[in-house]
């Protein structure tokens, strides 16, 4: 669920904006809580798009696979920023080429990074063994108070009842349908559950999780894509924001950190 950014470069064109591209469904301002979750901003052939990704250590960023890469071409270009409200003024008027240098300066709060996906994500093509996941290794070392964590392999099969209390972090719109819709470039947190493991979608690579309004509430949307969702109140990270049925409420279907697989992979980065 990454966002495409359609008015991305006439947007740009204004003063100062929060592009409208992204957050979390029925959360929170999320604020400096979860500094290490950054906004990824990205081009391909056919425009810009946005996600979320979770630092795991200076240099590397957690996210999903197709956030990195569409058709078996990776990125042309990728960017990342930790800010919790994404607003700037680029004075180029729309001008790609000014765009790209006003993204490149890192004084303007964006970092370059290249983007990696797993070796063997397709585009969904082996649905529901989707190796949705991917790594954006920045250009540039971050500092950060702390940075995520991976569980151990198969945590998520051992999680019980009064134990499932989830949250979830994102750059993504708050809300599609027109009862909850709303539209801000900001990092948002919410609270959700663990529906199913074993179910005909979730049983290859995604965890279900809930997506419904309510007072302690939470789900993720179009630019959460990536995002991390983390065990309770921890920095562990058991899945990454991938994919969904309904738009942007009812469940979600995120993709498992505690698999063998993806752990292989992040490894190979984050050593």
């Amino acid at each position: 669920m990454s966002k495409r950014l359609k008015p991305f470069l006439a947007a740009l064109a204004f003063c100062s904006v929060a592009a409208p591209a992204a957050a979390v469904t029925f959360g929170v301002p999320d604020g400096n809580a979860h500094p290490f979750v950054g906004t990824i901003l990205f081009q391909r052939p056919d425009g810009f798009y946005s996600c979320t990704g979770t630092m795991l250590n200076s240099t590397v960023m957690l996210t999903a696979g197709h956030c990195t890469e569409e058709g078996g071409v990776a990125n042309i270009r990728t960017w990342v920023t930790f800010t919790p409200k994404i607003q700037f003024s680029t004075g180029c008027n729309g001008n790609l080429a000014c765009l790209i240098r006003y993204f490149d300066n890192a004084k303007n709060g964006w970092i370059k990074g290249t983007a990696y996906p797993h070796p063997d994500y397709d585009d969904f093509n082996q649905f529901p063994a989707t190796f949705d996941v991917g790594v954006i290794k920045l250009s540039t070392a971050v500092s950060m108070p702390a940075y995520g964590t991976l569980p151990p392999i198969g945590f998520l099969a051992t999680v019980k009842p009064a134990d499932n209390n989830f949250t979830v972090v994102g750059y993504g719109l708050q809300g599609y349908i027109p009862a909850f819709s709303s539209d801000l470039w900001e990092r948002y947190v919410g609270n959700t559950k663990l529906v199913e493991l074993n179910s005909t979608w979730d049983g290859g690579h995604s965890a279900k999780f809930s997506n419904n309004p309510g007072s302690t509430s939470g789900g993720t949307c179009f630019g959460d894509s990536g995002g991390p969702i983390f065990y309770q109140d921890t920095n562990m990270i058991v899945a990454v924001v991938s994919w969904g049925q309904t738009p942007c409420i009812g469940v979600d279907y995120n993709f498992r950190t505690d698999l063998q697989t993806t752990q292989d992979f992040v490894k190979m980065f984050a050593k």
